[in-house]
């Protein structure tokens, strides 16, 4: 069962979902009505809790505003063990987000930060029938040799920006707090376990985990791929403003003067071999 929500979530799905507010309790046999998208579509057969309709909400919200999204398979986690792992996340320092010209200038001196990551435990029934509907990869892919991306045991980490200097962090961070979890004199299958099962990247890649930790995590962030494109554009335009300016300064004049030395040298040439 994932937690149960905190105050501050349960006032952003009532106050950006507004069919929630006048959902029936779980004793009520009336069905939903299914006129807005941000519920779970209408069965005459099925009654849609409070409890699932929020979850429903909340995680279209996750999905519909994360351009990173993470699966973890988790086990054996108690919540002091998961506060733990999202208090490690919570202290990783944010890079920068890429330059926009169309954000709005910030306070001078203060650049603006991507937003933090989250971590939350999902029921994969709610979620799978959620992005069944869209048709999202995570749905219709699976990695190599496994089975379905959204079965069993899942956490969701989410991310409304891809950066992956921080992708790389996060990855380093978890790995490390898990390490530290580890509990002496228990079998391996009580161990705390929480893996890295498949990635989506802008609602529409899909990474398994060696692709995410040695490919993405690698990449540099999109300011400096600006950057290394725009050197390489203005690479042969500086060259050619290089030659032109060594052509039109000494060294053209260098080169007439040899070639009229070379000249010179020639015609004495041909007038020491007819006085011969």
């Amino acid at each position: 069962m994932p937690p149960r929500p905190s105050t501050s979530l349960r006032s952003l799905t009532s106050s950006r979902f507004a069919s929630t507010s006048s959902i029936p309790s779980s004793s009520s046999s009336t069905p939903i009505s299914a006129s807005t998208s941000t519920i779970p579509p209408q069965d005459p057969n099925r009654i849609y809790t409070a409890r699932k309709t929020f979850l429903w909400n909340f995680y279209s919200h996750l999905i519909e505003n994360s351009n990173l999204v993470l699966v973890y398979d988790h086990s054996n986690l108690t919540a002091a063990e998961w506060s733990k792992i999202r208090r490690s996340i919570a202290s990783i320092p944010l890079p920068q987000k890429p330059y926009n010209p169309l954000s709005p200038p910030t306070e001078e001196g203060k650049p603006e930060l991507i937003e933090k990551a989250s971590l939350n435990v999902v029921r994969t029934g709610v979620l799978a029938s959620l992005l069944s509907k869209s048709n999202s990869p995570l749905i219709t892919s699976s990695t190599s040799g496994e089975d379905q991306i959204l079965v069993g045991q899942r956490a969701l980490l989410s991310c409304p920006s891809l950066s992956p200097t921080y992708l790389n962090k996060i990855l380093t961070t978890m790995n490390k707090t898990l390490k530290g979890l580890k509990r002496e004199n228990t079998p391996d299958e009580k161990q705390p376990s929480l893996k890295l099962i498949s990635g989506m990247l802008e609602n529409k890649h899909i990474y398994n985990e060696k692709q995410l930790q040695t490919e993405i995590s690698k990449l540099p962030e999109l300011d400096v791929l600006r950057s290394q494109l725009v050197g390489l554009l203005q690479a042969p335009q500086s060259q050619l403003v290089g030659v032109l300016n060594q052509a039109r300064g000494g060294q053209l004049v260098r080169t007439l003067q040899g070639l009229e030395e070379g000249l010179k040298g020639e015609s004495d040439g041909g007038k020491d071999e007819k006085s011969a």
